[in-house]
């Protein structure tokens, strides 16, 4: 008995160290994650009862030859069980995956119900999404608890929180919340979304706590100041304390996406708070024309008041004419893009946002035929960098089919069947190009609806502009004999060097948001101007 224990020892040990040899001795280039799939047995018992082709298909996986066996999987498993099962949706993702095309094969794993996939393959699919998990910002499936077992409450944020394409109710958004630790992008980002919900849904004072905590969030927090502060302002403004809103809009530079917002929204308190004389000072800014990429219609609805409120009847006619020489080009452009979207400027635009964040100034002359908001839209960007993604899957998917001529299986109607694969996933692409053409019509739809909006308020401002003109005589009369008031509060720069220029219509960085317009007198007697 001894003798035979020994032996066993010795034969264990030996067959032990001859694995050992085997993984740090073996050729470099065969120790990848396939080489170790095979060691831990992740294909094995996939399929039972294995027909030839199958044997072929999967002696290609256990080797790591990804694309011969994806080009044996027609034959392999085309109208089988397997193919439809959890385990073959799972299996075929993950051999899209391998051959680069990777948003679709994970869009084909959630076409699986990951209880009844074999832990081995869902092991291995959560090895391949720790190293792109980027991934999931752009994949469109639809999660479930289920899932957040295997890849983690990271991703479940991402899928479900990170994109605003899709609504989520009060009660999805406190689940995140519970399942989130205080301190990580998972709570901050699912905060941010709760503020907005309670903000849609009239709870202010709630929303307000809440956007008060996440201010005060350094570490981890994916949501910008100037966004915040921008929200904290308005929730002041529309609540009515003016003069609150009005500091929280100057904490916003003039280098961020939100400055033009933040400053023709002041406007909008200070005319509110009675001085004018600011809201015209910002609008000197706003109205540049070299800014028109950046501003809306709403500009000039304001300052179009400011300057009514005293009696400046000539800059009010001049704000009106203006707007109808700038609007009525735009809309027209607008209107001309949601007829034929694919137009040079939404190409530009693409391709800008295919690589990274960018601005409507970065766009050049392009952005003035674009909607204003266009390179802020979070729907647009999550639509474009998706496109980006599948039209580099469908070259992956052109070139395979390509090389399959002379690489693929000598079985009679592969090159169709190929040929129907290739087409599947252009026709993803198309899909995706076509959403966001889609989103640019409807952003395009939009602003020409905001600008009709602003016409019919114009009108109004051009009506009372001629009432006012017809009854200034009787102005005059009734105030000939009070004494001229000055029109407190002023803006423009605080600096004690501040240097004074005459303006003759060259804009300069610095002075923009500087310009102090001092009113004295306002509407009385001998002080307003005249048409």
């Amino acid at each position: 008995m001894l003798k035979i224990f020994v032996i066993l020892t010795l034969f264990c040990f030996q067959s032990g160290a001859d694995d050992l040899l085997d993984v740090l001795n073996g050729d470099q280039k065969q120790m990848d994650g396939l080489n170790i799939e095979q060691k831990s047995s992740v294909f094995q018992n996939l399929v039972p009862s294995r027909s030839p082709e199958q044997n072929i298909f999967f002696q290609f996986l256990e080797k790591g030859e990804v694309k011969k066996a994806l080009y044996q999987w027609p034959s392999a498993f085309e109208n089988s069980s397997f193919a439809s099962s959890n385990d073959g949706r799972a299996l075929y993702g993950y051999l899209l995956y391998k051959n680069g095309m990777r948003l679709t094969g994970l869009e084909s794993l959630f076409m699986a119900n990951p209880q009844k996939v074999s832990k081995k393959l869902l092991g291995l699919w959560r090895g391949l999404m720790q190293t792109n998990e980027s991934l999931w910002s752009f994949t469109d499936v639809q999660w479930s608890p289920a899932w957040t077992e295997v890849f983690g409450l990271s991703a479940e944020v991402m899928v479900t929180a990170r994109r605003f394409d899709s609504d989520l109710t009060i009660g999805q958004i406190e689940a995140l919340l519970r399942k989130t630790s205080s301190k990580t992008w998972e709570r901050s980002w699912t905060e941010w979304r709760y503020v907005t919900t309670l903000l849609m849904q009239d709870e202010v004072v709630k929303a307000a706590k809440l956007l008060k905590h996440l201010q005060g969030i350094d570490e981890n927090n994916p949501i910008s100041k100037d966004l915040m502060n921008l929200t904290a302002a308005r929730m002041l403004y529309q609540s009515g304390y003016l003069s609150q809103a009005i500091r929280y809009y100057k904490k916003i530079g003039k280098a961020s996406d939100y400055w033009f917002e933040a400053l023709e929204e002041r406007g909008w308190a200070e005319l509110r708070l009675g001085q004018p004389q600011n809201t015209l000072a910002h609008t000197q800014t706003l109205l540049v024309p070299a800014l028109q990429t950046d501003v809306g219609p709403e500009a000039f609805y304001l300052a179009s008041l400011a300057n009514l409120k005293v009696c400046d009847y000539q800059q009010v006619s001049q704000v009106l004419k203006e707007f109808r020489q700038r609007f009525r080009l735009k809309a027209s452009r607008l209107l001309s893009l949601k007829e034929n979207p694919q137009s040079e400027p939404v190409k530009t635009l693409f391709a800008k946002l295919a690589e990274e964040r960018t601005t409507m100034t970065a766009l050049g002359e392009a952005g003035q035929h674009l909607p204003r908001h266009s390179t802020r839209d979070e729907n647009l960007f999550y639509l474009v960098q998706r496109h980006a993604l599948m039209e580099k899957e469908a070259e992956i998917a052109k070139k395979l089919y390509s090389q399959s001529l002379s690489e693929g299986t000598a079985q009679v109607g592969f090159q169709a069947k190929m040929e129907k694969f290739r087409k599947t996933i252009e026709g993803r692409a198309r899909n995706s190009y076509t959403a966001s053409l889609n989103r640019v019509k409807a952003l395009a739809n939009q602003e020409v609806g905001e600008i009709s909006s602003v016409l019919k308020k114009m009108q109004i401002v051009e009506a009372e502009l001629i009432q006012q003109l017809a009854l200034s005589d009787r102005v005059i009369e009734d105030t000939k004999n009070m004494q001229a008031r000055s029109k407190q509060g002023t803006t423009g720069s605080q600096d004690q060097d501040t240097l004074t220029f005459p303006f003759q219509g060259e804009i300069w960085f610095d002075e923009l948001d500087n310009y102090k317009i001092d009113i004295a007198g306002s509407c009385q007697s001998g002080k307003g101007k005249t048409l």
